[in-house]
């Protein structure tokens, strides 16, 4: 009976025993950190990799495609393939293609809700990028160059979506206005997701931009220009000539060099120039996460920057900035209002945008805009320059110059840490308007 009451016991205990281990399994297996739970995870942690190996992927594939692409492979050149929807967008697939979808604006097809989109990538000066007529290449890139895409009369009014593909080496050479790969961008018109490349934009007059000589009442959003130059009598801007109809311009670099000519105004009889990273000019429209590092100058003429040589009537810029060189300390006609971000700012306002760029010049100099106002408001806010800041004449500010005309402007939240320098006057000329903090 003894024996049987220990073996009991021993039962019970083994059975107590079994059931802890169970639960500690149980545990380790349905616990919040358990095998089950982690499995769960790995598995998961595997799904998204994959996923996201797969995004890569295909990302390299479409890439690929835009570099492994090739003119001569489109069978139709010069005949632009598709219906121009989101399904069936029409394509270009070659410099023919190109020039064929220039001649269509210039004739009258403005594609107002239509979808063109870049296949390839197209090089003006690769036998590659041409399907069949290896002659337009020095027809292309000699004389007069490519026809811009639209003009005042022949908007372009539709979407053209580069597909983050590349033109290079484009080349324009002619003495009209409005001059850039596409003229003329009207209301409604969207350009998106393009590189342009060493460009040559040489045009003897007004409104010339890399990407558009004027943009009025569209988008223009993820552009990028590229290691080339664009050089105009007025209004010359690294992507855009004048932007303006409440026109947005976001998500855009500029690393060119852009010079202006600067023409005499018969208003004023004062030398004009306009020129800057982004665009020349802005009316009544808004750019936004731009930046420049191309170097900014003009022979003669006042308001050259980073980003706008002018913005006015309720323009904004917002978190833009720029590291290239503005200006320069040469004696030149009428060489003022020059900024790190804004030449000159006129009912319209700044914000969150910074200078590291050196900025030189006559008069008007300024880290963030060379001069406010003029018989106007202008407002400046959550801006800071550090680089640094150097006029022959005076009239020199960390953040801005505000003439005696300006009313009812405001700046706030502003410093500058740049070096303030002039070089043939008195400290009297001296204005760093805002915190100047060291």
């Amino acid at each position: 009976m003894k024996n049987k009451g220990i073996t009991l016991v021993a039962l019970v205990v083994t059975i107590v025993i079994m059931l802890i281990l169970a639960g500690v399994t149980l545990n380790i297996a349905l616990g919040e950190n358990g095998l089950f739970k982690m499995t769960q995870q790995v598995a998961e942690k595997y799904k998204t990799a994959q996923s996201e190996e797969e995004s890569t992927m295909q990302g390299i594939s479409d890439e690929l495609q835009g570099l492994i692409g090739k003119g001569k492979d489109d069978e139709t050149p010069g005949v632009i393939t598709g219906e121009g929807t989101k399904d069936k967008p029409y394509l270009i697939e070659s410099i023919e293609d190109l020039v064929e979808f220039s001649n269509k604006v210039n004739t009258g097809t403005t594609y107002e809700n239509q979808i063109v989109k870049l296949a390839v990538n197209l090089d003006f000066k690769s036998e590659e990028s041409y399907a069949d007529d290896k002659n337009k290449m020095e027809e292309l890139t000699t004389g007069t160059g490519f026809t811009s895409i639209g003009n005042v009369q022949k908007q372009f009014k539709g979407t053209f979506d580069g597909q983050n593909r590349t033109i290079s080496n484009l080349y324009i050479n002619v003495a009209e206005n409005f001059q850039g790969l596409f003229g003329y961008v009207g209301s409604n018109g969207s350009i998106k997701n393009l590189t342009i490349s060493n460009a040559n934009i040489n045009c003897e007059a007004e409104y010339i931009g890399t990407l558009a000589g004027c943009v009025y009442g569209g988008t223009i959003e993820n552009i990028k220009v590229n290691n080339g130059m664009v050089k105009g009598n007025c209004r010359v801007g690294g992507i855009v000539g004048i932007f303006q109809n409440k026109a947005t311009i976001k998500n855009c670099t500029n690393s060119s060099d852009v010079t202006a000519n600067g023409i005499l105004s018969t208003v004023d009889n004062q030398y004009k120039a306009y020129v800057g990273g982004i665009s020349a000019v802005c009316n009544n429209s808004t750019i936004m996460n731009c930046h420049n590092t191309g170097q900014i100058d003009s022979i003669k003429g006042s308001n050259i920057e980073g980003v706008t040589g002018q913005i006015h009537s309720n323009s904004i810029i917002e978190s833009c900035y720029n590291e290239g060189k503005i200006g320069d300390l040469i004696k030149k006609d009428n060489f003022n209002s020059i900024g790190g971000i804004v030449g000159a700012l006129v009912n319209a306002r700044v914000s969150k945008c910074y200078n590291v760029g050196e900025i030189s010049g006559r008069s008007g100099v300024c880290g963030i805009v060379g001069s406010s106002g003029w018989d106007s408001t202008a407002s400046i806010d959550n801006c800071y320059n550090m680089g640094v800041v150097t006029a022959i004449e005076g009239d020199i500010g960390g953040i801005t110059y505000i003439p005696s005309t300006t009313t009812d402007s405001e700046i706030k939240n502003c410093y500058n840490t740049g070096s303030i320098i002039v070089k043939e006057t008195t400290d009297n000329y001296i204005r760093k308007y805002c915190r100047n903090r060291k």
